[in-house]
């Protein structure tokens, strides 16, 4: 019996990501390992170091997004694996040598924090490429599990092997995982459909203009900007301030913490699993809205509990499985929409635009936390936070997206409506798309 290629090539990219995914994990708790136990950084350096490696996000989105929609995707993803693979083979050869550095463990980060950014934006435009847009849905789940599974069990793996192999051999075999990845990507048989050089002529900032055109003038992606821009503030605002609040408030051990944290992972993976059923059964756009607003919901827990440490653990780790189930929904569901309806020629761009404005609103929820909490106490502002979690994606209610019942079947070609599409500069290319949205939506 013939095995269907399709099926055998996203295996392959599934496989690829799944094995990167595990091995970001050993790495991301190997490399401040290293800085605290070997090199005895101070906690200023150590934020630094975790500054370091997600500034790309920020300062390097919106070109990268323009940079990737020029490119074939897959060589590319072929490269940033080989390429992430030779930054950390350096820390262990350094350390055959003395020992790495402070200074090579934040160019590692920078140089990592880079590749997986072009990674991210590269492997979210291939993947309708690979499998065709009316299977994203189902594609996505899969991808998603995995995500969902490194979250669960990637943090413990990486722990085992850092205790048993020390943090440098650890990093190596990070390495070994990307050079595996980028094995498997090659493997993969069916050819990409060539580059689309119709707006190529034009400079970067018009590229990157035309992607932020279509992301905020389309009237579905809208109000997925609308929801997941303040859902990223006040989420990252809560998360800054769980562990402050589970160690010194709830007096909880690390261990505790980490199961806490594992049964967000363990909720994501039926949330993937049921993210098809959930569209189904209540529309596209209300699993997307009702899956933010119901983790927001859970995160309420946060702030809630208490008692004994063992209802406390008991009702945190209630909120993070019920929260990586509703999420992971909506997630899915929001990617795959992003997918269906942006041209293959804007998919970097338009998924560097959402990344940008969600990461810089992370970012500004992750000062504002310490702020008010500093004037209110940190319980009071987990309070805050998670009703802002819960109320934000209630904006999208007045929008087209929450009659969205399915997914759309193709890109759609009209993504402004006539009375929402601005006059181009005079000599410059149309707005991508062309003039009404798909019927129905």
């Amino acid at each position: 019996m013939t095995r269907n290629p399709l099926r055998t090539d996203f295996a392959k990219l599934w496989t690829a990501l799944s094995i990167s995914l595990v091995g970001s994990e050993i790495t991301m708790l190997a490399l401040p390992l290293i800085a605290a136990r070997t090199l005895g950084s101070t906690a200023f350096e150590m934020g630094v170091l975790a500054g370091v490696g997600q500034a790309p996000f920020l300062l390097f989105s919106l070109p990268a997004g323009a940079w990737v929609d020029r490119l074939p995707r897959r060589p590319m993803l072929i490269a940033t694996d080989v390429g992430s693979a030779l930054l950390l083979l350096s820390i262990p050869i350094a350390t055959i040598f003395g020992g790495p550095t402070y200074l090579q463990l934040c160019v590692v980060a920078f140089g990592i924090g880079t590749f997986a950014l072009l990674y991210d934006l590269g492997h979210y435009a291939y993947v309708p490429a690979l499998v065709g847009r009316g299977q994203l849905t189902k594609f996505n789940s899969r991808l998603q599990i995995s995500h969902s599974a490194a979250a669960a069990g990637g943090p413990g793996v990486a722990g085992l092997l850092i205790q048993l192999l020390s943090a440098p051999i650890a990093v190596l075999a990070d390495a070994v995982s990307f050079l595996f990845s980028a094995l498997l990507l090659r493997a993969i048989r069916k050819q990409e459909p060539p580059v689309d050089v119709q707006d190529q002529a034009g400079g970067m900032l018009s590229a990157v203009r035309d992607g932020l055109r279509m992301l905020l003038g389309h009237r579905l992606l809208r109000p997925i900007v609308a929801i997941s821009v303040p859902n990223g503030f006040f989420e990252s605002g809560l998360l800054a301030l769980y562990i402050l609040y589970a160690t010194r408030n709830l007096h909880l051990s690390p261990v505790l913490i980490g199961v806490i944290f594992a049964a967000g992972g363990f909720g994501a993976i039926p949330g993937a699993i049921l993210a098809d059923r959930s569209g189904a059964r209540f529309g596209v756009g209300r699993t997307i809205i009702g899956g933010y607003a119901l983790a927001g919901l859970a995160a309420l827990l946060v702030p809630l509990a208490v008692g004994p440490t063992a209802a406390i653990v008991a009702i945190l780790m209630l909120g993070k499985w019920f929260g990586g189930i509703t999420d992971a929904a909506a997630n899915i569901h929001q990617w795959t929409l992003r997918q269906v309806v942006t041209p293959d020629r804007l998919a970097g761009r338009v998924t560097a635009g959402h990344r940008f404005l969600v990461y810089g609103a992370c970012a500004l929820g992750a000062v504002a936390s310490g702020g008010l909490g500093s004037v209110v106490g940190v319980r009071a502002a987990l309070f805050v936070f998670a009703v802002g979690m819960l109320v934000s994606p209630l904006i999208a209610l007045p929008s087209p997206l929450r009659d969205l019942r399915d997914q759309p079947a193709d890109v759609d070609d009209h993504p402004l409506a006539d009375a929402e599409r601005p006059t181009p500069p005079h000599g410059s290319e149309p707005i991508p798309g062309g003039a009404a949205p798909v019927a129905g939506r």
